[in-house]
């Protein structure tokens, strides 16, 4: 038999191996193998270009996913991480309501709306567009607190955001359209090329496609 046919196992056949190297260790029953047990994991990934600590991450999520026996956290690396929930809910918690905004709630700021028009009712019709809404910021009359409606939402970070909403104020069958621009409060890492949440424009996809495709048209 060729030992070259047998790949690793031929070239180790060539090896002149010590007598250490030669002798066999019986490891028996230590294969790593955990009784008893195991509590649930999942792995995640935060969508950031900065790196994050994993202590900081267990620390703010634990309250909200395992909020009686905590979350371990365990740095995998390129801001990938390791949760163990220490109470069995808590995973089916993370996996269904996902994805989770880890800081500050994202909050969004209607600008330039009719005074008439800044109340929860309205924000709630406008935060339904967003994403799925969580608060409106408003007073005891439902009404916005200073010069623009705030709205507290949960995004879906595989769309784009949005830029504005144009608001139809029209009646008797008339048009009045109002665009109405959208700020977003504690925004993430973001770009400016796809609106997507998790990079920016340095290491977006389609940016870079765009310059490979502008680079051939050049040559």
């Amino acid at each position: 038999m060729d030992p070259k046919a047998d790949g690793v196992s031929g070239m180790l056949v060539k090896l002149w191996l010590s007598e250490i190297e030669r002798k066999g260790l019986k490891i028996g029953g230590a294969s790593g193998v955990i009784k008893g047990k195991l509590e649930p994991q999942a792995v995640g990934k935060v969508l950031s270009e900065k790196p994050v600590r994993a202590k900081a991450l267990e620390l703010s999520l634990l309250r909200v996913w395992c909020p009686f026996k905590g979350v371990e956290c365990r740095d995998l690396g390129e801001n990938r991480f390791l949760f163990t929930f220490l109470q069995a809910s808590g995973k089916r918690w993370a996996l269904e309501d996902g994805p989770w905004m880890f800081g500050k709630d994202l909050v969004v700021r209607i600008m330039k709306m009719p005074l008439g028009m800044m109340n929860k009712r309205v924000g709630e019709m406008i935060g339904d567009l967003i994403g799925e809404v969580l608060d409106v910021d408003v007073d005891d009359r439902e009404m916005a607190i200073g010069q623009f409606l705030r709205v507290k939402v949960r995004l879906d970070i595989k769309k784009p955001l949005m830029r504005g909403v144009t608001l139809d104020m029209g009646e008797d069958g008339k048009e009045d359209m109002k665009w109405c621009p959208l700020v977003y409060e504690y925004l993430p890492d973001f770009c400016y090329t796809c609106g997507l949440i998790g990079h920016t424009d340095r290491f977006c996809e389609v940016q870079l496609e765009k310059e490979q495709c502008s680079s051939l048209v050049r040559l």
